[in-house]
């Protein structure tokens, strides 16, 4: 995979329910190869297994089965799916972030530290990190005046922003997106593909979910359509 950053190989997530004793499947055999500047967009109904498929890439489900090959910036493969913890925590504050729905963040930080604190806890100095936090603010149509105050005042839509401009405050060379451009205005939405799309052409790799068809024709390389049939299936 030399020009491939990710090989995803009969990727599967299932989840054991114990008062039917059984195994049912969130998302089974799935696979597909990303290159650098490429987003792969998750696709399909509720239910289908976008989110435990996504959070099986980032580990925050370890996987059933299947192997999520990760081509590292020093060169080397890692298995995402059977890596140490130690190297998925390493990989997640230098290479990987991820766009979650909901923000989350420690009560009464400003808005501007909540935006900065990635690079913070990578050693950036405050200054830098400010300053990278309040150009992704504005791109985002964050006003100024609400900087200094806490995201927790703040409506979804802006919560929403907020948390995007964190994650790609932080950057990396993957990034995994979960419904980034949901519950936000037109004008909101327009910034984040325009942010989405520069993120790409400088050699960012995503996989994301998105239920706008019209988001998925403009931005997505590779479409991977998943079904709930995998729930029926098991019943």
């Amino acid at each position: 995979m030399t020009d491939t950053i990710l090989s995803v190989r009969d990727l599967g997530k299932s989840f054991y329910i114990h008062d039917r004793a059984k195994h049912v499947p969130a998302a089974m055999g799935i696979s597909f190869d990303l290159k650098p500047g490429q987003l792969a967009a998750l696709v399909g109904p509720s239910g289908a297994g976008k989110s435990s498929l996504l959070k099986a890439i980032y580990r925050t489900y370890v996987p059933s089965s299947g192997q999520v090959l990760y081509r590292a910036a020093t060169g080397g493969i890692v298995d995402l799916a059977t890596a140490p913890e130690t190297t998925i925590t390493a990989l997640r504050r230098a290479e990987i972030g991820f766009v979650t729905q909901f923000l989350h963040c420690l009560p009464r930080l400003s808005t501007l530290d909540v935006v900065a604190r990635p690079l913070l806890q990578q050693g950036v100095a405050r200054p830098a990190a400010h300053e990278k936090a309040a150009r992704m603010l504005a791109a985002l149509a964050i006003p100024q005046q609400l900087w200094d105050a806490t995201p927790a005042t703040f409506s979804g839509g802006e919560r929403q922003r907020v948390n995007i401009a964190r994650s790609f405050t932080q950057g990396g060379r993957l990034m995994l997106l979960d419904e980034p451009t949901a519950s936000l205005d037109p004008v909101s939405r327009e910034n984040v593909c325009a942010m989405i799309e520069a993120a790409k052409a400088g050699g960012v790799a995503m996989v994301g979910i998105f239920h706008d068809m019209g988001v998925v024709e403009r931005l997505a390389d590779v479409k991977i359509e998943l079904r709930r049939k995998a729930f029926e299936d098991a019943a």
